[in-house]
């Protein structure tokens, strides 16, 4: 045991002392908790509309006004309704509205509102169209006589759980760091242990292999851990992410996601003859799972048959796990079926790896 304690601590000494593993372990990761920190994706897209028609109008007034409060709409007064146009085909403005120099009152018949958008920007159009279908609703109730709506809406804001996107990709990031790490890191390394002939020193002394290999898994494992705190507390701490779960559960289950994707790091490195095609390899490995398992979008969003290939990916469990923590404040124990899933993986994995790599090699 006490060979074993002295490996460990000289393999986290190695891992250390590789600038490189240490890059991708700790400051990867947070390069990405922190570039997505910086957007805000809860903010209303803003939206360019321009007015055309007199601006003393009463229906103009209380466009522009009623507009005007939202605090995403842009609202500008066009020269023309040709200028406004043109503005619109060139990209320049998202909306226009046509304002008639008359109400219905005045001209004793129906008025109509012309409202020129682009097709193609869906979200931009809904948000804009409904505001301005709110105003008119509000003229003609005034035109109707009607001062005071017989029916109003009461609105009660009731204290919940708030989440956003931010809180749903955290976990999603210290997911993906430690898959990145342990499956391209550990393939790399032992790659380059059989390059530099370092295994086959090892063979030739009294030290069991398995000892120097587990070593190896234990160093990685703390780095590994090491890193969803880092992530977590650059999440939590700089941009206001919440968990609402016990934060301990996260990491225990880092530690067995961990395990899964490096057994994925020595079948890796059994297959590949350096170092430089073992990152190849590792990435080819974990980058379609880190886009289709759900890091950065559900994965409700993926076409149906999709959805079906993505369930049975290695991250999706531990996705799913951690975000049941997380954002649901689950207890570890209600993980029951991500972590058993998690478990099969481990075995196959392992299998595999018993199969493909093979210590003597190089």
């Amino acid at each position: 045991m006490r060979t074993t304690g002295k490996l460990f601590v000289a393999s986290v000494k190695m891992l250390y002392r590789d600038r490189q593993a240490m890059f991708w372990a700790l400051a990867f990761p947070v390069i990405f908790a922190v570039v997505f920190g910086l957007f805000d994706f809860e903010r209303a897209p803003e939206v360019r509309i321009e007015l055309v028609g007199e601006r003393s109008a009463p229906l103009h007034r209380a466009l522009r006004s009623g507009l005007a409060e939202i605090e995403s709409f842009v609202v500008t007064d066009a020269a023309s309704e040709a200028t406004a146009r043109a503005r619109l085909e060139d990209g320049e403005a998202d909306v226009v509205v046509v304002v008639p120099p008359a109400l219905p009152s005045a001209t004793g018949g129906e008025v109509d509102l012309d409202v020129l958008y682009d097709r193609t920007n869906v979200e931009v159009n809904s948000f804009a169209l409904s505001a301005i279908e709110r105003i008119v609703g509000q003229v003609n109730l005034r035109l109707s006589g009607v001062e005071r709506p017989p029916l109003s809406v009461r609105a009660h804001g009731v204290a919940g759980r708030s989440i956003d996107y931010y809180d749903f990709l955290l976990p999603g990031l210290v997911a993906m760091g430690v898959m990145n790490f342990s499956i391209v890191g550990m393939g790399v390394a032992v790659a380059r242990f059989r390059e530099q002939r370092i295994l086959r020193r090892i063979l030739a002394t009294p030290l069991p292999p398995w000892r120097f290999l587990t070593a190896q898994v234990g160093a990685r494992l703390l780095l590994a851990l090491a890193q969803a705190a880092l992530i977590t507390a650059t999440g939590v701490f700089l941009f206001g992410a919440e968990i609402f779960g016990n934060v301990l559960w996260l990491f225990a289950l880092a530690a067995a996601g961990n395990l899964v994707f490096l057994n994925i790091g020595f079948i890796v490195a059994g297959r590949a003859p350096n170092p430089d095609a073992a990152a190849g390899i590792g990435n080819v490995v974990a980058l379609p799972m880190m886009f289709l398992s759900g890091v950065f979008f559900p994965v409700d969003t993926l076409p149906a048959f999709m959805q079906t290939v993505v369930r049975y990916l290695p991250l999706t469990p531990l996705l799913e796990a951690m975000r049941m923590v997380s954002l649901d404040g689950a207890s570890i124990t209600a993980t029951g079926r991500q972590l058993l899933e998690l478990a099969v993986w481990a075995v196959v994995t392992y299998l595999l790896a018993s199969r493909v790599f093979r210590f003597a090699e190089g």
